[in-house]
């Protein structure tokens, strides 16, 4: 009984395997490999290109139309040859080109577009400022400037060198500056304004003087300005001889003057001076005297001393007491402190038709 029942068991999973296997589909005993070639393509999936007859169409050209008024394009009117496509191929290079060298944008120098150019004939010069714009003022040489006391409230001013730099900080009526040039002492006025009249002046300003002996008029002196600026170089004369007060001047400026206003004369050039202290410079004094610079132009000499008081007294500087044949003096201070004092001591200027030494 037993065996019977394992032998029904058997035949039944037999049975059941079979009816699997019938319902899967055939499979490829071996998988056969061909190279491909034209030889087994139809002949109607090959292109064969352009028929004899026929021109060729060269490639679209998206987004360019040109044809005259949106035209059709005729076939073979974009070749290399024909002039619209040389036209349009020099334009996508030109903009290529610019793209790889794109400028910086324009400066604020740039942006304000010119240069506006006035003279300065004893009347003051009107100077308009835009509301917290700055605007540049070009004076004719280094100056320093005398504002009112309250200009800082409305108005912020910096000079350097020959810029005067200016901004309006709110609107305001006409306020007076005066610029003192440093190497002439001429002065300036120029009076400034702000408000909604004066927004739109934000060019440069170049201010010129008249010099003595020349023909006045704001269009000379603004033409050969001009000139000047395009780049028109021409042989610059012979530089005047300084005279004793320029030369006075321009000593004491190389001793006390802010770097930015110790700038060369023209037609002055320094001398070499030797250092040692000179006893009895002063008469009747009781003083250090010792050289510190000298300078020349044409036949005058000025020559800077160093004055130090040795007495325990104040000291009145006797100026019609220096030792010498001096054409003029000139002390930066007239009274010094006693010796040991933070103001014991100040500069003498002589001036003399010969060196320092030939002068004593």
């Amino acid at each position: 009984m037993t065996a019977h029942r394992t032998m029904h068991r058997f035949t039944y999973r037999l049975s059941a395997l079979a009816a699997a296997a019938s319902m899967l589909p055939c499979l490829p005993q071996a998988q056969e490999v061909r190279q491909l070639s034209l030889a087994n393509v139809p002949p109607d999936m090959i292109d064969a290109g352009p028929q004899a007859g026929k021109p060729a169409t060269n490639d679209i050209d998206l987004g360019q139309d040109l044809s005259p008024s949106g035209a059709n394009p005729q076939p073979g009117s974009f070749g290399a040859d024909s002039p619209a496509r040389a036209a349009a191929q020099a334009a996508r290079a030109g903009s290529s080109s610019a793209a790889r060298t794109r400028r910086p944008p324009a400066t604020g120098a740039a942006a304000r577009g010119g240069v506006e150019r006035t003279v300065f004939e004893r009347a003051p010069i009107a100077v308009p400022l835009p509301v917290g714009r700055e605007r540049l003022i070009t004076l004719p040489a280094p100056a320093a400037l005398h504002v009112p006391r309250d200009m800082e409230s409305v108005a912020r001013l910096e000079v350097i060198d020959r810029t005067l730099y200016a901004t309006a900080l709110v609107p305001f009526t006409t306020l007076r500056i005066v610029a003192e040039l440093v190497d002439s002492g001429q002065q300036i006025p120029m009076d400034l304004v702000a408000g909604e009249s004066t927004s739109a002046a934000t060019s440069e300003l170049e201010v010129f003087v008249v010099e003595p002996g020349k023909a006045s008029g704001a269009a000379v002196s603004v033409a050969s300005a001009a000139a000047a600026g395009a780049g028109a170089k021409e042989a610059e004369p012979e530089q005047p001889a300084a005279d004793m007060v320029q030369l006075t001047r321009y000593a004491a400026r190389m001793l006390y003057a802010p770097r930015r206003l110790a700038y060369d004369l023209p037609g002055v050039r320094q001398v070499e001076v030797g250092t040692q202290p000179v006893s009895g410079l002063l008469r009747g004094a009781q003083v250090e005297a010792a050289p510190l610079g000298q300078w020349r132009s044409g036949n005058l000499y000025v020559t800077a001393v160093r004055v130090t008081n040795r007495a325990r007294t104040p000291l009145e500087l006797p100026l019609e007491d220096i030792r010498g044949r001096w054409i003029s003096a000139t002390a930066q201070h007239g009274r010094i402190g006693p010796a040991g004092s933070d103001w014991d001591t100040t500069a003498l200027y002589l001036v003399c038709e010969r060196a320092f030494e030939a002068c004593l």
